[in-house]
């Protein structure tokens, strides 16, 4: 039988959830959604899951990693020491790095490395509008290490941001993003352009 500190009343968690130490789960949190044939959950030491979340098979979360109230877990890995703001979705075969920050939803497949801020969102280019939408797979983002992404900025399809680049809140990411490169305002620049205005991880 798994062990974890119940935070809360309402609390299913599947059989087939391998738990690690020290693990607190809140209030009507689902830990084992959809088919268990998608793959274990593995939730490892020093986790936290707020309440109302839901974790479907095939997840995995790291040590250390904290899932805020309301948020729903695909079959994705959440890195160590991560953390992911109320309400989110990290959805299905993305992947996100050690020590980031995620808030906004993580769209299928992306793919976030290690010290990242993420705060906007994530559109798919959807090229063939006639497909079912559960049929459709299209290449994800890729954020990598060091990289910065403000509240509400959009990426659109595959796009390449950093490593330890800088997207302004509110901008439109149609193209990649270089290596310590800035988006403001619609244009591209180095972030040394800005002179210590703004700092990436």
């Amino acid at each position: 039988m798994n062990l974890y500190e119940a935070i809360g009343t309402g609390i299913f968690v599947h059989e087939r959830v391998k738990i690690g130490e020290n693990v607190k789960i809140g209030h009507c949190s689902c830990i084992g959604f959809g088919d268990p044939e998608d793959g274990e959950i593995i939730i490892e030491d020093n986790v936290t899951i707020g309440s109302f979340c839901i974790i479907h098979f095939g997840a995995v979360i790291k040590e250390g990693a904290y899932i805020d109230h309301r948020c729903v877990i695909g079959e994705a890995e959440i890195g160590k020491n991560t953390q992911v703001f109320s309400g989110k979705e990290i959805t299905y075969k993305a992947k996100v790095g050690n020590n980031c920050i995620i808030g906004g939803n993580v769209a299928d497949r992306t793919v976030i490395e290690d010290n990242v801020t993420y705060l906007g969102e994530i559109a798919h280019s959807h090229r063939d509008a006639s497909r079912d939408w559960d049929t459709t797979e299209e290449p994800s983002p890729i954020i990598y290490k060091g990289s910065f992404v403000g509240v509400n900025a959009l990426i659109i399809g595959p796009r390449k941001i950093g490593p330890g680049a800088y997207i302004g809140a509110g901008e439109i990411v149609r193209t990649d993003v270089g290596e310590k490169m800035t988006l403001m305002k619609g244009e591209i620049k180095p972030l040394s352009a800005y002179r210590g205005m703004f700092k990436t991880r």
